[in-house]
């Protein structure tokens, strides 16, 4: 079901400890949570990674017409410490778009590497005023704007106790938090029209 493992930092192929499927070794970050992701998104695929999941799976609910799942990758197995739903559609501005959510426990370093960080976790980045918040599984969830490279917009804060992570492609793409977007956790209920689609171009971390 799965294809190479990387890095979550930056995307780098990694070593996975023989016997322990939630630990690699990375040549440029050193030992992390190896993150695991489908060739092709399936039902069956994310049915099977979020039964013991510890961390949500995030989609849009509902989804804007045009919008689906194009991507799924996991950080650890058994009981994933993190989850990455990529989602494409038709961008608010015209032209399309790529939406990663990432749900994560800290110190995994997974949305830190879709947004470019340097680090594990997000830091200073959450101070002051929030930028914007959605409705995670009818939990208010405030967002934080992160710094990042000029192709994408990034979106940090916390919901059900692990970081949430949205982070767009190209920046414009941010207009999507317009209109207060409300998540689904698809460990909740999975159903069975969920729209999918072929892969995109940022399913996995890195520059």
């Amino acid at each position: 079901m799965t294809a190479t493992t990387v890095c979550p930092r930056c995307g780098e192929r990694v070593v996975v400890r023989p016997g322990n499927s939630a630990q690699a070794w990375c040549h440029v970050h050193g030992a992390v949570t190896p993150l695991h992701h489908t060739l092709l998104v399936a039902h069956d695929a994310i049915a099977a990674v979020t039964a013991d999941a510890r961390v949500p799976a995030w989609v849009p609910d509902p989804m804007s017409p045009g919008w689906s799942v194009t991507g799924l990758a996991w950080g650890g197995e058994p009981g994933a410490r993190a989850i990455v739903v990529d989602c494409a559609g038709p961008a608010p501005l015209g032209g399309s778009a790529e939406l990663v959510l990432v749900a994560e426990e800290p110190g995994t370093g997974v949305g830190c590497g879709y947004a470019g960080l340097p680090g594990p976790d997000p830091g200073d980045v959450i101070s002051g005023p929030s930028s914007a918040d959605v409705d995670a599984a009818g939990q208010r969830a405030p967002l934080w704007a992160v710094p990042t490279s000029d192709d994408r917009a990034a979106f940090v804060g916390e919901a059900f106790g692990v970081w949430l992570w949205l982070v767009m492609w190209p920046m414009s793409a941010a207009w999507l938090l317009a209109e207060q977007l409300q998540l689904l956790d698809l460990r909740d209920r999975l159903y069975p029209d969920l729209p999918l689609g072929p892969p995109s171009e940022h399913l996995l971390p890195g520059p």
